[in-house]
């Protein structure tokens, strides 16, 4: 058999370990894992197909292959419920942490390429000419008290040379806050992203798509101090947050006013 179609077969095998695999009757977990464990043979993964495989997936083989009944349904329950552990930072790599799990091989339990972002849209209210943002981020699964954010103002552009702006956040436990400064931006479309760092992985992602229950976005214009421009929040069509900033539309004299008002 070949590789690609080694782990196309094992891609569908292991895809069943999960609730269908909980709702099975004992002795057909038994036929299962023991038909799964007869695939992987003696040398278990190779490191190609390792390295094409999730590490949940490559966890469930490890568990499988030798033999480990429980800590299988165990991985399993934890994946179902929304608790799939939590990991370490060694090295700038991250590795997945399960207590009841021992001897796991490291490339296995390397997570470092699926980790992403955690994070969550409080408010984004108008505070004296600036835009304060506050919310919520961090590296997935990698508990700290000790994660730095930034909130990275991009601007919509079809070229790479697009201007980005970091903006350091006050960061805490209980979440961040940030104070964006449109003075600073130019015309045009500025989506904001925000990025989380700790012990030196750094993880960033488009902002807004999950937000605070009940969040009510203020799209309302204002005038940029200092500047001939005006700027106003919206969300995108995707959900997330952007600030459009554009020359400032003048005003019409109060006469004109008058006059198209008395004149329809």
């Amino acid at each position: 058999m070949t590789p690609d179609r080694t782990i196309s077969v094992l891609h569908d095998i292991l895809r069943a370990y999960d609730h269908r695999f909980l709702d099975l009757d004992r002795e057909n977990r038994d036929r299962l894992i023991d038909g799964t464990r007869r695939f992987l043979g003696e040398s278990g993964l190779s490191d190609d197909v390792r390295s094409a495989l999730p590490a949940s997936y490559r966890l469930r083989a490890f568990c499988i292959q030798r033999g480990l009944r429980d800590e299988l349904e165990r991985l399993i329950r934890d994946e179902a419920a929304g608790s799939p552990g939590g990991a370490v930072v060694v090295g700038g790599r991250v590795y997945a942490m399960y207590p009841y799990l021992r001897g796991v091989p490291r490339q296995d339990a390397d997570i470092t390429a699926e980790v992403g972002v955690e994070h969550r849209l409080d408010a984004a209210v108008w505070k004296d000419g600036r835009i304060r943002v506050t919310g919520h981020a961090a590296v997935e699964r990698v508990e700290t008290h000790r994660t730095s954010v930034d909130l990275v103002m991009r601007e919509r552009a079809e070229t790479p040379e697009r201007t980005e702006h970091r903006i350091a956040a006050r960061a805490d436990g209980n979440g961040f806050e940030a104070f964006a400064d449109p003075s600073v931006l130019g015309p045009g479309h500025w989506d904001v992203h925000v990025a989380a760092t700790a012990h030196g992985v750094t993880r960033q992602a488009r902002f807004g798509r999950v937000r605070e229950p009940g969040l009510k976005l203020d799209e309302t214009f204002r005038g940029v101090p200092g500047r001939d421009t005006e700027a106003g929040l919206y969300l995108t069509e995707g959900g997330h947050l952007a600030l459009l900033v554009r020359t400032a539309r003048k005003s019409a004299p109060l006469r004109a006013k008058l006059i198209r008002r008395f004149t329809r």
